[in-house]
């Protein structure tokens, strides 16, 4: 099976305040791209519930507010589709992982 998506999947050093039907700080990303990001572990919103969410860089001292949609939630883990997303915003984020990716070295 491949993996048909448009943005890659990346390992970035980041974690995400995300308010929804609750409110979790600090949670750790399991993978990042232009399209979205996911989280390890049971999920704690359900399919379809919009969030916003605070990207948090450590490595850069730099922050990014979006929304998303939770797009698959279960025991695993949790997935976000970034959703009405500015150009402004498209721009920093991918700034923001290319940044990541030359800090860590990769």
């Amino acid at each position: 099976m491949t993996d048909a998506r448009f943005h890659p999947r990346l390992r970035i050093h980041a974690h995400a305040d995300i308010i929804g039907s609750e409110v979790v700080l600090a949670r750790p990303l399991d993978d990042l791209s232009l399209g979205g990001c996911k989280f390890v572990g049971p999920a704690w919103e359900e399919a379809g519930q919009q969030v916003a969410l605070v990207l948090s860089f450590p490595t850069l001292s730099a922050s990014l507010p979006l929304t998303g949609m939770v797009v698959r939630g279960g025991e695993e883990d949790m997935a976000i589709r970034f959703v009405h997303i500015t150009d402004e915003q498209k721009g920093a984020l991918r700034k923001h992982i290319l940044d990541s990716q030359e800090a860590a070295g990769a």
